[in-house]
């Protein structure tokens, strides 16, 4: 151990005055400490840091630890622990930052913490969660030390998240997630930034091939369908490629039922009629409830419609109607089906039952004169029967 340090003495500046002949004595004893610190036993030399500590000799106290801290006996986890406390008397002792900064990059090019130990210990523990200006200095001093190449990855992602989230520093977030793309091709965090950056731009294809990069690795299932479906959508909406839509996702509906509806509407575009009726009975089998299985029936309906199928869709617009009663859609298609049949009678009660769900005044003063119309000619229909 140093000479100097083992003879220094505590001054008037790094402890407070002794208030007492026994006080005195007490800190002389503890000067005395300090030059046998060497010869001291982990727990003794515990005690005698904690000492320092309450009576704030925090130059003597930084300068033992930074001796103990590179002794080789001393283990990792002890390591870390006398790093941790000089950080701890350099911020909160010594008010200094740039030490603190530069003994928290000792630490890690040292002991090569991880992440998880730079969050939590040095970060939220010793700044204060909240301090993200800090945090932000911080994490861009320490990240080049970290060898480990998912441990620097996470230190870059915290550092994009900090820029974007917590001080608004946009400017920034686009160049970090470009240094995580190189050490971490397939990163998630970093391949949705840059899906949300082409889709703002409005680069659809751009952005598909990032989704297609996300499904390809997402761990997770649930995770991989859910980029899936939004793939399906940006190639049904945007890119104007229902095909493509519809191969995705075909393998998907029956398990993911979310992606049921965007299914369906890419089998309307490519007038796929018969597979789109056969996908509706499945889907409609397995509804999470009526309302849902009332659109299932709907859909067909409109499916069979356009065969030239109107009795069949009537039929299902009725079953439809049973369990969506309020259905204005429903009503209507179901008016179109029978108009086709010529049902003229049961148009007409279709009419008033339609009535029934028309809410605006406007509408329902047309849809009352379609039935006095209709009305007429079910009349004429019934007197022209009898001859």
């Amino acid at each position: 151990m140093d000479s100097d340090l083992i003879h220094q003495e505590m001054d008037e500046e790094s402890a407070p005055s002794p208030q007492s002949q026994e006080e005195y004595l007490f800190l002389v004893s503890m000067v005395s400490s300090i030059a046998d610190f060497p010869r001291m036993d982990n727990r003794e030399q515990d005690l005698l840091m904690q000492r320092l500590e309450e009576y704030e000799c925090f130059c003597q106290l930084d300068q033992l630890l930074r001796w103990r801290a590179v002794r080789p006996e001393r283990n990792h986890t002890q390591q870390l622990s006398d790093y941790l406390w000089v950080m701890r008397v350099q911020y909160l002792g010594l008010d200094s930052f740039d030490t603190f900064v530069d003994v928290a990059k000792t630490c890690v090019r040292v002991l090569q913490t991880p992440f998880s130990v730079i969050r939590l210990r040095i970060l939220d523990e010793i700044l204060g969660p909240e301090n993200f200006r800090s945090h932000l200095q911080v994490l861009r001093a320490v990240v080049s030390e970290l060898q480990d190449v998912a441990q620097k990855v996470l230190a870059l992602e915290r550092i994009a998240l900090i820029c974007e989230k917590k001080l608004f520093l946009e400017g920034e977030v686009e160049g970090i997630y470009v240094q995580i793309l190189k050490l971490a091709p397939q990163n998630e965090r970093a391949r949705k930034f840059r899906k949300l950056q082409h889709i703002h731009n409005m680069e659809w294809a751009d952005a598909a091939e990032q989704l297609k990069v996300l499904a390809e690795h997402a761990e997770n299932p649930q995770e991989r369908a859910r980029h899936k479906h939004e793939l399906a959508q940006l190639y049904l909406y945007n890119l104007n490629q229902a095909g493509a839509a519809m191969e995705l996702l075909r393998p998907m509906a029956l398990q993911y039922p979310e992606t049921r509806h965007t299914l369906i509407e890419a089998l309307e575009r490519l007038e796929m009629h018969e597979e789109l009726l056969s996908a509706l009975l499945s889907f409609e089998r397995t509804a999470r409830d009526a309302e849902e299985a009332a659109q299932f029936k709907f859909k067909r309906g409109n499916g069979l419609l356009k065969l030239g199928r109107p009795d069949e869709a009537a039929k299902l617009y009725r079953e439809a109607l049973r369990l969506q009663p309020g259905s204005l859609l429903i009503h209507e298609a179901l008016v179109s089906a029978l108009l086709e049949t010529g049902a003229t009678a049961q148009l007409c009660e279709q009419l008033m039952s339609l009535n029934e769900v028309v809410q605006l005044d406007s509408s329902k003063k047309t849809l009352t004169d379609l039935i006095d119309r209709t009305q007429k000619i079910v009349d004429l229909q019934a007197a022209t029967s009898k001859f």
